[in-house]
């Protein structure tokens, strides 16, 4: 890194204001990457020149939990990290050619990305691909995303963070972005070193997301190879042979079905309305004994997307003998990532003693 990054390097504090988040251009150009924008145009003008912290006392977010001061100050320092931190690699994937200073952008194919922990890839170590939720809208990059990655370094995964398009791109195309992530992780385990064993970490939106890639990996693979062999012919020699589909999956807090119990907003999102895909979508309706191993865990008390999504899940999973362990946890709602704090604080020591 150069005196003249460094110096371009700032670090927000709860004393700093939502004004001073917004007048900081190199930050704005980049916040929505892993932050809604929705969460800073929210504070009433006439708190916007009070402090950060004390936001969490006056406000609360759209689904009724106080305000997210402190995870609106690790989004903003989170910016600046991704953009000097030589640990840090971003890789454009719908792209023939490694671009340096890349920084996705926009909704179409230009933002989708793996943000790469680029310590955490050591000899023989499976990998992870994160996938945060946001109801199809958004791609919760900083809370679900670097929270759970950096947790799963720690007990022996390389990781990386999938950020994929959403609306108005509409199924199966964030499908295709994760798939096109798989090969491009299986199509570097040697030169990477690591195993070629993979495991999908979907949250909410996210946990559809991932449970649909798994559900449907002869369609999606026969479609996105269609488009990489008229758009990229490097990337479909490339990848022509290589399987999307993980050898694991973990289903956090997961929107599964779209009839009824079902989060509405995702659905339509996704598929941009109309029912005709409902039932397809509809992941506990279609699974197979193909499936991969598979974790799921909820809170029962979930306000957003009903327990009984990861419930029908996993009924379905053992119904036709797939490996499945299902966690139901009594509170913690919704969003909550590792769950610090909470009744679900702990899952993920369940998840990997589950998958090892």
């Amino acid at each position: 890194m150069g005196m003249e990054e460094k110096e371009l390097i700032k670090h927000y504090t709860l004393k700093n204001t939502i004004n001073d988040i917004l007048k900081d251009h190199f930050l704005m150009e980049r916040f929505h990457v892993l932050m809604p924008e929705l969460f800073l145009n929210m504070v009433p003008e006439e708190l916007r020149d009070d402090e950060i912290g004390s936001l969490q006392d006056k406000l609360t977010m759209p689904w009724g939990i106080p305000y997210f001061s402190s995870d609106i100050i690790d989004v903003v320092n989170r910016v600046y990290e991704i953009s000097f931190d030589d640990n840090i690699e971003i890789i454009k994937l719908w792209s023939e050619e490694t671009e340096t200073g890349y920084f996705p952008n926009g909704s179409e194919e230009d933002s989708v990305c793996l943000i790469r922990l680029k310590d955490s890839f050591q000899k023989d170590r499976p990998v992870a691909i994160v996938v945060p939720g946001g109801a199809y809208r958004d791609v919760s990059v900083a809370h679900e995303g670097f929270e759970t990655a950096e947790e799963l370094v720690n007990l022996g995964y390389a990781v990386v963070i999938l950020n994929y398009r959403v609306t108005p791109n509409h199924y199966p195309l964030p499908q295709m972005d994760l798939a096109l992530a798989i090969k491009y992780i299986r199509s570097h385990v040697s030169e990477y070193g690591v195993a070629d064993d993979i495991m999908t970490v979907g949250f909410s939106a996210g946990g559809h997301l991932v449970a649909s890639e798994a559900c449907y990996p002869e369609e999606i693979n026969t479609k996105l190879m269609e488009i990489l062999e008229n758009k990229y012919s490097v990337l479909a020699e490339k990848y022509c042979d290589i399987s999307i589909k993980p050898d694991e999956v973990c289903l956090a807090y997961p929107v599964i079905n779209c009839i009824s119990e079902n989060h509405e907003d995702s659905y339509i999102n996704l598929t941009g309305g109309g029912d005709e895909l409902r039932e397809k979508m509809s992941i506990d309706l279609n699974i197979t004994s193909e499936y991969p191993k598979t974790f799921v865990w909820a809170c029962d008390d979930d306000s957003l997307v009903p327990s009984s999504n990861a419930k029908r899940m996993y009924e379905a999973l053992q119904k036709v003998g797939v490996e499945s362990e299902l966690h139901i946890y009594p509170i913690g709602d919704h969003g909550i990532a590792l769950g610090k704090g909470t009744s679900a604080e702990g899952w993920i020591d369940s998840l990997v003693k589950f998958m090892r």
